[in-house]
């Protein structure tokens, strides 16, 4: 729903509600009084998930300049790196207190200045331009390029605005659909790369592996800290590299990660010792680049190259499968854990495999070009 909102309302005011959403959502969740306050202030917050989730990836590709758009985008994951290592200690702390309500009652720091701060930020320019107020995408625009490029950027933007109606048909329509496949591919390799299963079951993973419950949390708090360095690095790689060898590289290597905890499991078994140490390398190499590549390259990619009229809209189908995927893997994991880790671990690594040859197929390197460029390529003159 957050991508047919993200059109008439505009990424501001949809991160504003999505900040509304998190504070009543998170509220509600630690104050609950039953088991059914809890389920539904828990499926409130995931609505406000989906909101930013579309909302936030659109919104910082078109305020970004091309020179520097991967560097901004990056700061989107580490962002999220840092909210999770943060969510990390403040359950490492407040474990030995079983004090559930205070973790969850954190989470309104970071809604309450989403809510305050975006307003402080300024709107898309290519936003403003598709609801005819070309004055304000004008004065906008100069913030981000040089005074002479202006015109240049305003035209560029037209041509792009004007090529279709923006529609849900025009999400299918021919030439379209393969960009939009390509953005929903990326989406669900993301998730079936494995890292919310690692993410959500780290601590189980570890306390298989043979730590207690406190040594597993402090262990996690250890692949927050990768997670975030890792990012960094990222945010220097991304505009002098370039997105596509982040990508391949990033799979191969999580790939093999993935297949060693796999071998590992299948023969000396996950258990205190050298096994275990290995495994626990295993899971640092895999947070690193997936912090390095995926989690920071591919949302970035897929709001490059959705063409501007169905941008809200399509980046909202890829989020829906996006979803999707973390669900099913969500419910299907502890499953596989329980009949075997060596099986889930090898789908991992088999998905690293399709996830380079995927990227090296079918997504084109969009480093230092406009969101324009990246259209004209994509969306050949004949199918515009």
């Amino acid at each position: 729903m957050s991508g047919a909102l993200a059109n008439p309302l505009g990424r501001k005011r949809l991160v504003f509600i999505a900040g509304l959403v998190f504070m009543g959502g998170t509220l509600a969740w630690a104050t609950a009084g039953s088991a059914t306050l809890l389920v539904v202030s828990r499926i409130v917050i995931g609505v406000g998930i989906g909101i930013v989730s579309v909302s936030v990836p659109i919104y910082l590709a078109e305020i970004s300049p091309a020179r520097i758009r991967g560097r901004i985008g990056a700061l989107t994951q580490l962002m999220i790196a840092s909210g999770i290592l943060l969510s990390y200690v403040v359950g490492y702390a407040l474990s030995p207190f079983e004090a559930w309500r205070w973790m969850v009652a954190f989470a309104l720091v970071p809604a309450l200045v989403l809510i305050a701060g975006i307003w402080l930020l300024p709107e898309s320019p290519r936003w403003l331009l598709t609801r005819g107020r070309d004055e304000e995408a004008r004065a906008e625009l100069a913030r981000q390029v040089p005074a002479h490029e202006v015109e240049q950027a305003m035209r560029e933007m037209r041509e792009a605005f004007h090529r279709a109606k923006p529609s849900w048909r025009e999400v299918f329509r021919p030439g379209v659909r393969r960009i939009v496949l390509v953005a929903v591919g990326l989406a669900v390799l993301t998730q079936l790369l494995g890292i919310n299963t690692i993410t959500f079951y780290a601590p189980t993973i570890l306390k298989s592996i043979g730590f207690s419950e406190q040594a597993s949390l402090l262990n996690t708090i250890g692949f927050g800290i990768v997670s975030i360095v890792f990012t960094v690095l990222a945010s220097r790689l991304l505009d002098g590299w370039g997105r596509r060898p982040l990508l391949m590289v990033g799979a191969l290597v999580m790939g093999l990660s993935m297949a060693t905890m796999a071998v590992l499991s299948w023969t000396a078994g996950l258990t205190v010792g050298a096994s275990g140490l290995v495994a626990i390398a295993c899971l640092v190499v895999f947070k690193a680049m997936f912090s390095l590549s995926w989690g920071t390259s591919s949302r970035i990619v897929i709001a490059e190259i959705l063409p501007l009229r169905v941008r809200g809209s399509a980046l909202g189908l890829a989020e829906v499968f996006n979803f999707a995927s973390t669900f099913a893997l969500s419910l299907t994991f502890p499953i596989l854990l329980a009949a075997g880790s060596g099986l889930a671990f090898s789908l991992f690594g088999v998905m690293g495999l399709i996830a380079c040859l995927f990227v090296g197929l079918l997504v084109p390197e969009t480093k230092g070009r406009t969101l324009e460029e990246i259209e004209a390529e994509m969306l050949p003159a004949g199918k515009r």
